[in-house]
């Protein structure tokens, strides 16, 4: 019988032109070559949201962590965050939210609209839980007209798939 340390899950391979940007605040993600930590905000110990991309506009990946969610990720979507997202000019939301599971855990996605014209941008937001009233969402924004190219579908994808918890 085989002995010796249980292994941890390795770290999954990135595509070229990827690297893993481990935060400050314990989190991690694989990001673009050329992308970078944009804007940091927080409220007080309670929370913070982290912008990243290569600077001016969109494409984006803003990673937020919160001390003060509910216990359902389609409730905080629709009654805590998208109030907020409504006064945004051009703001249409794209479907439901939809309950789905993320890295094990309860999460919901909410996909929307805001801008106009060439400014229009496409935003999928996943939000999960991590137990307790805590939570994160990862909301990935990119010109309309970009939504589904190549480029911005393996951005999203690598986003989901390596994002990492201080848990983690």
């Amino acid at each position: 019988t085989p002995t010796g340390t249980p292994s941890t899950p390795a770290a999954p391979a990135l595509p070229a032109g990827y690297r893993r940007y481990s935060a400050p605040e314990g989190f991690s993600v694989a990001l673009p070559d050329g992308w970078k930590r944009l804007a940091t905000s927080r409220v007080g110990g309670l929370a913070y949201r982290v912008t990243f991309g290569r600077g001016g506009d969109a494409p984006t990946l803003a990673v937020t962590y919160s001390e003060r969610v509910g216990p359902d990720p389609v409730a905080v979507w629709r009654d805590d965050v998208e109030p907020g997202l409504a006064r945004l000019p051009g703001y249409r939301r794209l479907g439901a939210v939809r309950a789905t599971t993320y890295q094990g855990r309860a999460a919901a996605d909410l996909e929307w609209l805001a801008g106009t014209g060439d400014a229009r941008t496409h935003t999928l937001g996943r939000g999960f839980l991590l137990g307790g009233t805590r939570g994160f969402s990862l909301r990935f924004t990119t010109p309309a007209a970009a939504w589904d190219d190549a480029a911005s579908r393996l951005a999203l994808k690598t986003f989901l798939r390596t994002f990492r918890t201080p848990e983690d």
